[in-house]
């Protein structure tokens, strides 16, 4: 190979070996992109082919590389929870306002059926007394308008105060 060599007017044939060495390793880095069994003997070729001090630094770096790629993912990791928990509150707080809005509806129920309630409540005051009033007008006796319109005697004796007050 030296005289082929020679003979092709190369001046170092050592300079010559690199290259052909240099070109053949171009080439399978290249299949070593495809081939993923030659790929990874090339990597295991490159360890086996460095020098102690080649191999820490090589070491040191890798793990600088690890480490970059953990603390990315550490943060992405945390971006990813810190959205869902963002997430998580804005839900809480549109069900927050939503039990708001119907604690306020019921409580808006609530004070109208109560309203309702005391007008009712004064209608049927007013319907007794109406009723009992009548009922004195006509000239029926105090036991029967107590026991037909469940008043007290109390009530009974305003009611006779007011008939009196009116007729004067």
């Amino acid at each position: 190979m030296v005289q082929l060599i020679v003979q092709q007017g190369v001046k170092n044939p050592t300079e010559q070996s690199f290259t052909l060495y240099e070109d053949i390793y171009q080439e399978l880095e290249e299949i070593a992109l495809v081939d993923k069994t030659l790929n990874v003997a090339m990597r295991v070729w490159e360890d086996l082919s460095r020098t102690e001090e080649e191999r820490r630094e090589y070491e040191i770096r890798l793990k600088q590389i690890l480490d970059e790629q953990s603390k990315k993912r550490d943060r992405e990791l945390l971006e990813q929870e810190m959205e869902e928990v963002k997430e998580q509150k804005e839900e809480m707080k549109i069900e927050k306002e939503e039990v708001e809005k119907q604690r306020e509806e019921m409580k808006m129920e609530k004070e109208e059926a109560e309203r309702k309630k005391l007008e009712a409540e004064s209608a049927l005051k007013e319907s007794t007394k109406q009723t009992a009033l009548k009922m004195l007008e006509q000239g029926i006796s105090q036991t029967a308008i107590l026991q037909v319109t469940g008043l007290t005697l109390q009530q009974f004796e305003v009611i006779q105060q007011e008939l009196g007050n009116k007729n004067k």
